[in-house]
């Protein structure tokens, strides 16, 4: 596939509408910085079909529901997740399950998704409980921090024991230190592994590294029964009954650590911010977590959690973690009147669909309340709401997050009041990589005296 999009010629874009932006850059500045504007001024000028350029794509932007469901459902097998993702991916997250497509991802996520069904999570659960208890008590009170490094540094010291299994200390550090390279490599524009020092070329060793440990402790992980995903998929067998084989192993551990370090630190980094900026709700939350009367969350308390639920699920509708999702288009298709040739770069946006109009009251307001039962403004349209992607390709952790946000938001706002100085009117945040707030998220927290 890789050598096929290497030789293959990019379908012409001339006859859609939409500019090519900056010299060399394109659009990537807007993009970057603040998509949703420029998502808009474009559809409110070309409609739901345009093109936009970056250094790497010309692709083509397709938005709203209609758009999503055409792309996730992925009729008639039109759109590759390999060839969308590869540049990205490649000598970094080589053979991830976010580019596998057809039969193949469908056999691979069938084996990954035995980690992140009910037993599996209950034995996360273990794990997470006083590992993010201990972790938020060590953060600093009484004064202003970076809150975006603190909760960072926490999920992934919590992720090496939840993913792999290592207790915090040294080997942890180094095995975060690769994850963190792995991740700035995905985003370095240049792309030169010759270039020693670059971030790509620093990612594919932090890689390399990696990949090393989990070949290296594989066999030891087949003789003993763990909690952590590392160790599960050690045990777990194929349709035919046999082992999954030590590649699988590493590949999946690999994306399972990339696709839920980063992408739960956004989130919850949209959330501390919506909780300083809305105290009311917060102390709401707070008298929620404080009703099940425990010192720790069981799997059963997990439903109970529901304005804590609604809450996540607005910081993901407000500030989604990927503003675009990418795909490549094997054939010709339409949409909206317009003929898309194949070998083009498609796009859809969260982040759009998210604030249009015609499907939420007061987009731009945060409000917990519109995912209530008796509102349910997320249920017009099956693709309106797509924090976590959509269909064959739909996030398999997604579970998984709602349970280990609902841990940390119940062990910090049991103890901790989240503030924010008055000077602070917005959410300051990039989109590329990920939506990340730009300033570090600078809140207070204070220690709650009961």
């Amino acid at each position: 596939m890789r050598a096929f999009q290497k030789r293959t010629k990019l379908g012409k874009l001339s006859h859609i509408p939409g500019g090519s932006g900056l010299p060399f850059f394109g659009h990537t500045y807007w993009l970057a910085t603040d998509s949703h504007a420029w998502l808009d001024r474009k559809y409110a000028k070309n409609g739901p079909v345009f093109r936009a350029k970056t250094p790497i794509h010309d692709m083509v932007m397709l938005l709203g529901p209609e758009a999503n469901k055409l792309v996730f459902k992925n009729e008639g097998k039109i759109f590759s997740n390999f060839l969308a993702w590869d540049n990205t991916f490649e000598n970094l997250f080589d053979n991830a399950l976010l580019e596998r497509d057809f039969a193949d991802h469908k056999k691979e996520r069938k084996v990954l998704q035995q980690a992140f069904k009910r037993p599996a999570i209950e034995g996360h659960m273990q794990i997470m409980n006083p590992a993010l208890k201990m972790g938020i008590e060590q953060w600093r009170t009484g004064r202003t921090i970076k809150a975006m490094d603190h909760v960072k540094k926490l999920l992934l010291n919590v992720g090496a024991k939840v993913f792999l299994g290592i207790e915090m200390g040294p080997q942890a550090d180094t095995i975060n230190q690769a994850f963190i390279d792995i991740v700035a490599g995905c985003g370095d524009p240049i792309r030169r592994k010759e270039i020693w020092f670059s971030p790509y070329a620093k990612g594919i060793r932090a890689s390399k590294t990696l990949c090393k440990y989990i070949m290296d402790n594989i066999p030891e992980r087949r003789k003993v029964v763990g909690l952590d995903i590392f160790s599960q998929l050690c045990h777990m067998r194929d349709d035919e009954g046999k082992l999954i084989k030590d590649e699988i192993i590493r590949d999946h551990m690999i994306f399972v650590l990339f696709a839920a370090h980063d992408t739960t630190t956004s989130a919850l980094s949209a959330i501390l911010y919506a909780l300083a900026s809305n105290l009311e709700w917060q102390e709401e939350l707070r008298e929620e977590m404080s009703s099940l009367n425990k010192n720790g969350i069981e799997f059963d308390d997990i439903d109970a959690l529901q304005k804590t639920g609604w809450t996540f699920k607005e910081a993901l509708r407000m500030y989604p973690a990927l503003s675009v999702i990418p795909r490549y288009a094997l054939k010709d298709f339409e949409f909206n009147g317009h003929l898309i040739p194949a070998n083009t770069m498609v796009t859809v946006s969260t982040v759009f669909t998210h604030y249009m109009s015609e499907y939420w009251t007061n987009p731009h307001t945060f409000d917990p309340y519109r995912f209530s039962p008796e509102r349910a403004e997320d249920k017009q349209h099956f693709f309106q709401y797509i924090p976590f992607g959509g269909g064959a390709h739909k996030c398999l952790g997604l579970h998984f997050a709602d349970v280990q946000v609902k841990i940390f938001l119940f062990h910090l706002l049991k103890n901790y009041k989240v503030t924010k100085n008055s000077k602070m009117k917005k959410y300051k945040y990039n989109n590329v990589p990920l939506t990340f707030p730009t300033d570090g998220l600078p809140l207070r927290f204070d220690r709650i005296h009961r």
